[in-house]
């Protein structure tokens, strides 16, 4: 397949200055679920926010279809091709105060279909809420209520039905399963594998061992802020836990 992202030397400083994020490059094809696989707190959170430019201190490259979108906006690095589902659901992926329907248009609401001559068009947000909900299994007494009313899970379910349901190339998930029951992790499991049958390109950022070895083709080890080697999914657990653990 053909490369959609490709990141090269990217380094990624925190406010005082520190290097967070160490020269690291990768890449990603089209059709296939690249893991960067490590524990929590080795730069995989500010590598998943740069890939949308939310990091403030970034150098190096990252091209999605070979066009450079560091330094863009959040909304044109998302309009290049990016779905984000975010670390956190609650403080990143939704606004709680906003309706389920509301919260299923934040990166369309000024896109036709969703308005029209700068007006939201209430018919459409209804219809697309209730074909979403439908299609992701979003439990719900109404699309009408606060997205603050749902299951862990249910909230993902939004953040996933909002993302995947706009065309396109990249999917970023980052930790995408935390704190889910089973079902749930099935469900994400599921649609980030169908993703990848849609010939879309999967970034899965996850400290989970069982997720990374049941959904990634390649799986590159990061090690603070450095990538100490890129495996195949066959690779032994002892070998995957002792490069966590640094050792190359």
């Amino acid at each position: 397949g053909k490369t959609i992202l490709d990141i090269k030397e990217l380094n990624i400083y925190n406010s005082i200055g520190r290097k967070i994020v160490n020269n690291l490059s990768l890449d990603i094809k089209a059709g296939e679920i690249l893991a960067i696989a490590g524990v929590q707190g080795n730069g995989q959170s500010e590598i998943a926010r740069a890939l949308i430019n939310l990091e403030d201190h970034v150098t190096g490259s990252i091209k999605i279809n070979n066009v450079e979108i560091l330094g863009e906006s959040v909304r044109d690095s998302l309009r290049t091709g990016i779905a984000f589902i975010p670390e956190s659901r609650e403080l990143d992926g939704l606004i709680g105060t906003f309706s389920i329907a509301e919260n299923l248009i934040l990166d369309t609401h000024d896109l036709t279909p969703v308005a029209k001559n700068g007006q939201l068009v209430s018919s459409y947000i209804k219809s697309n809420a209730a074909k979403l909900v439908e299609e992701f299994d979003v439990r719900t007494q109404s699309i009408f209520d606060n997205s603050s009313s749902l299951s862990g899970g249910n909230k993902q379910k939004v953040v996933l039905a909002r993302e995947l349901s706009r065309s396109v190339e990249l999917v970023v998930a980052s930790q995408p399963t935390r704190g889910l029951d089973v079902g749930s992790i099935e469900f994400v499991y599921e649609r980030l594998l169908a993703e990848r049958a849609a010939n879309r390109a999967v970034l899965l950022i996850s400290s989970e061992l069982d997720e990374v070895a049941a959904l990634a083709d390649r799986i590159a080890v990061i090690f603070k802020g450095e990538i100490i080697g890129v495996v195949g999914s066959d690779v032994s657990r002892e070998k995957l836990g002792l490069m966590m653990a640094g050792v190359k």
